[in-house]
């Protein structure tokens, strides 16, 4: 069974989704499709996934492989093209992306940026992953600045002869970089991304954000206006956050080390400091 070209390609790095798992997770996380969306299966194989989507669903596939990309015609009774999704000229901009892409990061991430080029705001893309493929801060930080994303575990034994933990990861194009089943990995990038000091000391602090604010605040004679917190901040700050300034503020209002002042003035709370 595991040299079964319709089970795996392993040149390819692909191993290809039986149609009652593709229709579970398309249940389960395109469930509210409608007829005004137009949905690509970017590395289709056989068609599966394809196959799995209601037909009042408009979809479409793409596949390099000119012999799985006609068996994915004749399975799903769809438009298939033949090519590298990267960089084929399709017939519409998809609203959403779903498949089992080939476990080549590389690959992946190129598909992952035509999706994201390709998309309106709120489109999303659902694809089954190695776990591997977030199994660094650095890359779920990466991921977050254009997308929010959520995953969740599938059994490995989904396909013969698999080796590692799978996923599935639905990325959403909504401009917020929300995390969902990611813990730590947030605070890590920024832990790795700021001063030195920042690690030293988060012992006694109880977030980063804490320790560099307060920082902040100590060199500026322990209270500051807002601007000045931020001028203060930016140098430091940890790289790649788009939110940084919202975070400052998050963490003056809700942490008890820092108490207003008035309007746009904050202070270290030297009774809480004391405490």
């Amino acid at each position: 069974m595991e040299n079964n070209p319709l089970v795996a390609d392993r040149d390819r790095h692909q191993w290809f989704t039986p149609v009652w798992a593709a229709k579970a997770l398309v249940t389960a996380h395109f469930g509210d499709l409608t007829d005004e969306d137009i949905v690509v299966e970017p590395t289709c194989g056989s068609g599966n996934f394809l196959t799995a989507l209601p037909k009042e669903i408009s979809a479409f596939g793409v596949e390099v492989d000119a012999a799985l990309a006609d068996l994915a015609r004749r399975n799903s009774g769809r438009m298939v093209l033949e090519g590298d999704f990267r960089t084929v000229e399709l017939p519409s901009r998809p609203t959403a992306a779903i498949g089992n892409p080939p476990f080549n990061m590389d690959v992946f991430d190129g598909i992952l940026d035509r999706c994201h080029d390709l998309m309106d705001r709120d489109g999303r893309a659902g694809f089954i992953l190695p776990a591997y493929a977030f199994q660094t801060a650095s890359r779920v930080a990466s991921y977050a600045r254009r997308w929010s994303l959520e995953q969740e575990m599938i059994p490995r034994n989904l396909f013969p002869g698999m080796s590692k933990p799978l996923c599935f990861a639905v990325f959403r194009k909504d401009g917020l970089g929300h995390l969902r089943g990611f813990a730590l990995y947030r605070e890590l990038h920024d832990v790795h991304s700021m001063p030195d000091y920042v690690a030293d000391e988060l012992n006694h602090c109880g977030s980063a954000w804490s320790v560099i604010v307060s920082r902040a605040l100590e060199e500026l004679g322990g209270s500051a206006a807002l601007s000045e917190i931020y001028a203060a901040v930016e140098p430091r700050r940890p790289t790649g956050n788009s939110w940084w300034r919202e975070k400052i503020r998050q963490t003056l209002s809700r942490s008890s080390e820092f108490v207003k002042l008035d309007r746009g003035y904050w202070s270290i709370n030297k009774d809480a400091m004391a405490a």
